[in-house]
């Protein structure tokens, strides 16, 4: 059953979510930095109907969608396509659900936030229509058509998937006489290798890092540990694995100093540019995915990369990857769903998704389009969609308050690296937090 909540409380929603999409930004599609305006639609009529659709997608990836849009509208005059991007604005879309005057289709839901969006009554079911069309899920990845439903219902399709890897530096490693082609498997490996990547001044500012260990939400499972017990309703943050990555990932503030690891991060390029920290050479190892494939021969084609898998430790998880990412729905409210369903199917035609997912260097998520030659002919790209389909692949849980918990653990997380909490009270102090949020959702009626 699906819980009817106040707007009120919605809204409260709203502004926790909104802070946990600086952690899904981690482990779901690059981020974007130029923001794109809403296209221009044709003078109204009586034939027609404009639509609007809200996407998290913007600079290069905005335009490269736009050209899919405007081929949907050639091919539909009926119904016509406005595309504006909400990148970082995520709460606006949330506030336009919760007011009643959301856009037709968005895709600035984060998969992160589909059940809480669902469970407050914010979201069109799409099973209907999928049962109509014959979508039954047998086309997508396994592990995604179940993320997308909650409750026996279908929220939401997605037409790009990411894997969580790392890029690192040949020319470095070779550098300072680490072999390339043996990058680290394990944490202990990790560890070594980054005391010969780091670079310090003589009063110990840092100048070059190999990684800066950092998003407990991925560390925590690397380590063995878990969040949520779907079975029992309990989240389970305090698990001693969770707590162990934690200490670790603090291990690296305590050891180069909170204040000048600060600096050093204050003092990184644009993410979008020549002048990211990884493509300048500031940071050895960095975390990516596929995506990152498409900013290097962007900016900086002539590098010397490869990637990595998340190093493990002892009893840990091997081959880890998680995946979150931009998933298109239908807002509740929205008048015109038979239409807002057919762009979404219209998105997901094979040779659409093919010319989008590649156009973003993104793992599609229909299984056939992911493994063809188009996309796997590129080893690098490959090695991510292996990683992907491994078996240590973890989505968002599925709760009413994951925006809470990715909120917690990026505030337990600060509390250990700066030294305000140990790793077990930042854990417990956040456990805390969002199983009384959970207690509070089910508790109403």
């Amino acid at each position: 059953m699906i819980k009817k909540i106040s707007r009120r409380d919605f809204l409260r929603f709203s502004a926790t979510a909104g802070m946990g999409l600086a952690f899904t930004s981690l482990v779901g599609c690059a981020p974007a930095a130029t923001a794109g305006g809403p296209t221009q639609a044709p003078a109204a009529d009586n034939q027609s109907i404009i639509l609007n659709y809200w996407t998290g997608w913007s600079g290069d990836e905005f335009t490269a969608l736009q050209k899919s849009v405007d081929r949907y509208n050639t091919e539909n005059p009926t119904k016509f396509f406005t595309m504006t991007t909400v990148n970082g604005q995520y709460d606006k879309v949330l506030a336009a659900i919760a007011a009643g005057n959301p856009p037709d289709v968005v895709s600035a839901v984060w998969l992160s936030q589909l059940v809480s969006l669902a469970s407050r009554g914010g979201l069109t079911p799409l099973t209907p229509f999928a049962e109509k069309d014959g979508i039954d899920g047998k086309a997508y990845w396994p592990n995604l058509w179940d993320a997308w439903h909650w409750n026996n219902q279908l929220w939401g399709l997605a037409i790009t998937v990411n894997a969580s890897t790392f890029v690192y530096r040949r020319d470095i490693f070779n550098e300072v006489s680490l072999d390339p082609n043996s990058p680290p498997k394990t944490v202990a490996e990790l560890d070594a290798a980054n005391s010969k990547l780091e670079k310090l001044d003589d009063v110990g500012n840092i100048l070059r890092v190999g990684m800066l260990p950092g998003n407990i939400y991925n560390w925590g499972r690397v380590y063995g540990g878990d969040w949520y017990d779907e079975a029992n309703k309990k989240f389970t943050l305090e698990m001693a694995q969770n707590v162990a990555a934690l200490d670790w990932i603090a291990s690296y503030s305590r050891r180069l100093g909170a204040d000048k690891v600060a600096a050093f991060k204050s003092g990184e390029g644009d993410f979008l540019s020549a002048n990211n920290p990884f493509l300048v050479g500031l940071e050895t190892i960095y975390g990516a995915g596929e995506w990152m494939i498409n900013i290097i021969n962007t900016y900086a084609p002539n590098t010397e990369y490869d990637f990595l898998t998340y190093p493990y430790p002892d009893g840990g998880r091997e081959n880890f990857s998680s995946f979150d990412g931009s998933v298109f729905s239908i807002p509740a409210a929205v008048k015109h769903t038979d239409a807002a369903w057919g762009f979404i199917k219209w998105l997901n035609a094979d040779a659409n998704m093919a010319d989008i997912d590649f156009a973003f260097q993104n793992i599609p998520t229909k299984v056939a389009i992911a493994t063809s030659d188009r996309f796997v002919s590129d080893p690098r790209f490959k090695f991510n969609v292996d990683v992907y389909t491994g078996k240590n692949v973890f989505g968002p849980p599925k709760t009413p308050v994951t925006g809470q918990l990715l909120t917690s653990l990026t505030n337990a997380e600060g509390f250990a690296t700066r030294g305000e909490k140990t790793s077990a009270q930042a854990m417990k102090d956040a456990q805390a937090e969002v199983q009384a949020a959970l207690d509070k959702f089910n508790n109403k009626s």
